[in-house]
């Protein structure tokens, strides 16, 4: 395989990755992530170390929403390294307490044996990220 196919091959994965969020089930993200993934939300957030971490602290909140769905706005990728610009929206079921929201973001994604082994989001300047 030449450097463009696994360059190809990661976005691709990356990219299934942000889609099947979609399917609003943590553990079924286990086929994209490695299981010693390092996770980071947004700068200054706890690390979560492990790809059972990520579904403990994510999987509730993946499940109370009535619709995810992230757009790609951009990528570009340096042999295991994706970038993507995305826009993450998390909709709340009408009347729940928890709130929908929408983040704008800088995603890095590090590809290892063909899984996530280190994925983390930076605002992205400027952007106004939507809570309520």
């Amino acid at each position: 395989m030449d450097f463009s196919e696994v360059e190809t091959a990661n976005e691709k994965i990356v990219n299934d990755f942000c889609r099947d969020w979609s399917l609003k089930d943590a553990a079924g993200l286990s086929k994209y992530l490695a299981a010693d993934l390092t996770y980071q939300i947004a700068p200054g957030q706890p690390l979560i170390t492990s790809f059972d971490q990520f579904v403990e602290q994510m999987g509730a909140f993946m499940t109370r929403m009535e619709t995810i769905k992230w757009e790609i706005i951009r990528s570009h990728v340096v042999g295991p390294l994706v970038l993507n610009e995305r826009i993450d929206y998390f909709n709340a079921p009408e009347g729940s307490k928890a709130p929908s929201m929408q983040f704008h973001v800088a995603g890095h994604f590090l590809i290892e044996d063909n899984k996530i082994k280190v994925w983390k989001d930076w605002p992205m300047p400027g952007a106004k990220q939507i809570v309520g």
